[in-house]
């Protein structure tokens, strides 16, 4: 009985530290990488161009279909990184009963205003795969990241595999085109009009 009794209260420390933490990260004191007020400047979250073979745009994209974010398409495993210094505020690895496919979604904070969302969709149809794409990401909770450092490895489980790489301000989807610095413009700029799937990048 006294052993259940301890059983029980670790789990209930474990569940309110990991409660605190993130709530901490995601309202209290987190770091800002960023100064109120300021847009952000981001790079790509990927430089292997080569390995793209899709990218569909920000927007309304039918008259049904909101495209809260770009998506970067690939063929083969790709490195993924930090668009801007960040603090990872949050990991989800969970099916997607509407894409019928496994998916990890990483958050990442610049400051109370901005943050970057970004997608694994390797194309897992079962869980394991799913797992093996979550394994993939090489960061935690609370983990502070420098511009294009690594976040993980981008797998391909079917032709379906990318990235949804979405900006928000206080929350609202902004296109991340808008603020991609002049560099990654023009390397955007250069692979889209061979790869793209909506006529612009912010529609």
């Amino acid at each position: 009985m006294a052993n259940k009794k301890m059983i029980l209260a670790a789990i209930i420390i474990i569940a309110s530290v990991s409660g605190f933490s993130f709530w901490y990260l995601n309202f209290e004191n987190t770091p800002s990488f960023l100064p109120l007020g300021e847009s952000p400047e981001i790079i790509l979250p990927l430089y292997q161009i080569e390995n793209l073979d899709a990218i569909q745009g920000f927007g309304q994209l039918t008259p049904d279909f909101y495209h809260n974010g770009i998506d970067f398409g690939v063929n083969a495993t790709t490195v993924i990184v930090a668009p801007h210094n960040c603090v990872v505020t949050w990991i989800q690895f969970w099916y997607n009963d509407k894409g019928g496919h496994w998916q990890t979604n990483v958050r990442l904070k610049i400051n109370e205003e901005w943050e970057i969302e970004v997608v694994f969709e390797s194309w897992a149809l079962n869980e394991t795969y799913g797992q093996y794409q979550r394994d993939a990401i090489i960061v935690e909770v609370g983990q502070i990241l420098n511009v294009n450092e690594t976040i993980g490895n981008l797998l391909v489980h079917g032709d379906g595999a990318h990235i949804h790489f979405g900006l928000l301000t206080y929350g609202t989807g902004v296109c991340p085109y808008q603020h991609f610095t002049s560099e990654a413009k023009a390397l955007f700029d250069a692979v889209f009009p061979y790869v793209n799937y909506t006529s612009s990048a912010c529609m």
